[in-house]
């Protein structure tokens, strides 16, 4: 991928809010077979520290509690922008009936109280 130098082209570095909008437009296609787009992946054995390296790169913390884990795949999609907002969905897997895909899409919140308990 070749970026233009100039700084007026909105897409003119990989941090540019513009070209992640297209990065997540097109991961959003399911074309990752096809295309292969930027992303960071943190694996490891179950209390090997992966949450724990999210929340540094992110730094909000995740949910902790004895004996409560994280159980399911999180993606995480971090922009700069003035006001700090969270927006939780679920993204069924491909494997999912077309009633719980239905159910699990239908899920969705959001907050700008990103210090919030409950």
């Amino acid at each position: 991928m070749t970026l233009a130098k100039d700084e007026d082209n909105p897409v003119a570095s990989l941090g540019s809010p513009a070209l992640l909008d297209k990065f997540d437009r097109l991961r959003d296609l399911n074309i990752s077979h096809l295309v292969s787009l930027p992303q960071l992946v943190v694996v490891g054995d179950q209390s090997s520290g992966k949450s724990s390296v999210l929340e540094s790169l992110i730094g909000f913390p995740f949910p902790r509690a004895p004996g409560l884990c994280t159980r399911y795949v999180t993606q995480i999609t971090c922009r700069r922008v003035n006001q700090e907002s969270v927006a939780i969905s679920v993204i069924p897997g491909a494997g999912a009936s077309i009633a719980r895909k239905e159910k699990l899409r239908a899920f969705q919140a959001e907050t700008t109280d990103v210090n919030a308990k409950t």
